[in-house]
């Protein structure tokens, strides 16, 4: 009879995305992801041989794959974007408080901890803004006639989100990200379709 399937990798990934979204590349050490993820030191290693980096790309792409996911199972939900822009905003608010205020947005820690020093999670952070900016985008397309705005209101969309869930987790409130979102709405039509 086959062994089944081990979850190893499975636990050091979620671990390493615990720990890197609450403290960022610097502060979080490769001993401390694997005492979370309560994997064998050796399969660590074995399964990530090129290190805390490597393993930070990992958790870079597994990000990448659920937001973008996320914005579109929110928008082919919604039948407008109005109510798919706030549905994003009460997403990431309940987010927030249901970490109590110490997980943002997953990417930007290690923006700010590692780009540019590191070539391979510069390539993988700007490969989950290009993705997420292109979700967004493809959301607003059919609301916003136009796809170069449609394109920039989404950098726009990405911009806010970002420091919102910065100054949400520094005053430990959602009133930031509450804040930006009418400025957001504003920029679209009153009975946009998507």
């Amino acid at each position: 009879m086959p062994r089944p399937k081990s979850d190893t990798r499975a636990r050091i990934i979620s671990s390493a995305r615990t720990l890197l979204r609450r403290h960022g590349y610097h502060a979080t050490g490769l001993a401390q992801i694997i005492a979370h993820s309560g994997a064998p030191r050796g399969s660590v290693y074995f399964l990530f041989p090129g290190g805390k980096e490597q393993l930070a790309v990992a958790a870079v792409a597994e990000w990448t794959t659920e937001f973008d996911r996320l914005v579109r199972e929110l928008r082919a939900s919604h039948d407008n974007a109005r109510a798919w822009v706030q549905s994003m905003a009460d997403h990431f608010a309940a987010e927030l408080r249901a970490s109590d205020f110490i997980e943002g947005l997953p990417i930007t820690a290690l923006t700010l901890d590692s780009v540019p020093m590191s070539a391979s999670l510069t390539a993988a952070c700007r490969n989950a803004y290009d993705v997420w900016t292109l979700a967004l985008t493809d959301g607003l397309t059919e609301s916003v006639a136009d796809q170069e705005r449609a394109e920039t209101l989404a950098k726009l969309m990405m911009a806010s989100l970002e420091g919102a869930m910065i100054l949400c987790r520094t005053y430990q409130s959602t009133a930031p990200l509450e804040h930006i979102v009418p400025f957001i709405l504003d920029q679209l039509p009153a009975e946009s379709v998507v």
